[in-house]
């Protein structure tokens, strides 16, 4: 029998949370959380048919090997895991922010979420080896254990962003000096988006921001980043005001205001047409 407790109320008493096949519920229902969640489902698994998660609306099927990512701010569920055969992860998103070396890959991580053992093999088969080597080390519950798992963690995602680099199509790739800082700047630029999107940006004012005529910054931004600049302004000033629906006490119209849409109609339709349910709905999903 699964225990459901343990599967969604973390204090976070350790930096990562290991959830092994006996405590993953079998189902579980729509929810969100401010936490990276990894579901993990190893090739060796004996499964009778394949478990089912959902995210924002996109039903994944996992077979034996392979690996889903579920970003903070996700509505998800547990479908199905009848076999009892998934293992899970769960840590929050402050590991990745808190390292400038991984500013660069952070939008790119969060455009994946099915690594499947058929399309990337070795990718897959990587981060396996690293997921079950971290809940190992948390079973050994040896002097250190929670650094070695964090240290392990880092380097799944490094060998994650380095798979990113390999496999970035050449006329985006950092291949010259020249497009190396370029993609530096659009970096910045986005950081500068993300920590300023509650503001009246422009693409004018985040091109000069880094330096770049209007026209070129446009080009290159939608390059690097696979966003034209005011999708990806909206897409940062949705997940504000996600992060601002986990605090019950804040009218929805003020979490509006305060992730820079200039009216609660605006925020609403924007908010429906890119998470698939009203702010208010989205709110009732909120777990802790």
């Amino acid at each position: 029998m699964t225990n459901n407790s343990i599967y969604e109320n973390l204090h976070f008493t350790q930096m990562i949370s290991t959830i092994n096949a006996d405590s993953y519920p079998h189902s579980f229902p729509l929810h969100w959380h401010k936490y990276v969640e990894i579901a993990a489902l190893p090739e060796d698994a004996n499964i009778s048919r394949p478990p089912t998660l959902h995210i924002n609306q996109t039903a994944y099927h996992m077979n034996p090997g392979d690996v889903l990512l579920i970003w903070p701010g996700e509505v998800h569920e547990i479908v199905e895991n009848a076999d009892s055969q998934l293992m899970g992860l769960q840590f929050t998103s402050t590991i990745f922010n808190e390292l400038p070396d991984f500013a660069p890959f952070v939008n790119h991580f969060r455009t994946f979420h099915h690594i499947r053992q058929l399309d990337t093999p070795e990718l897959a088969q990587n981060m396996l080896v690293h997921i079950q080597h971290m809940f190992a080390v948390q079973r050994s519950q040896q002097t250190f254990s929670g650094v070695e798992t964090l240290i392990c963690l880092y380097e799944m995602f490094m060998d994650f962003g380095n798979y990113i680099k390999n496999t970035t199509p050449k006329d985006t790739q950092q291949s010259s000096p020249e497009i190396g800082k370029t993609a530096e700047k659009i970096n910045i630029a986005c950081s500068y988006i993300i920590d300023n999107c509650e503001h009246d940006l422009t693409l004018e004012s985040a091109a000069d921001y880094v330096g770049f005529s209007a026209c070129y910054f446009s080009r290159m931004f939608k390059r690097i980043t696979n966003h034209n600049f005011i999708e990806y302004l909206t897409l940062q000033r949705i997940k504000r005001a996600q992060l601002l629906l986990s605090d019950f006490d804040v009218p929805i119209t003020e979490i509006s205001y305060q992730a820079g849409f200039k009216s609660i109609s605006t925020f609403n339709r924007v908010f429906r047409q890119y998470r698939g349910c009203s702010p208010s709905e989205y709110r009732k999903y909120y777990i802790k």
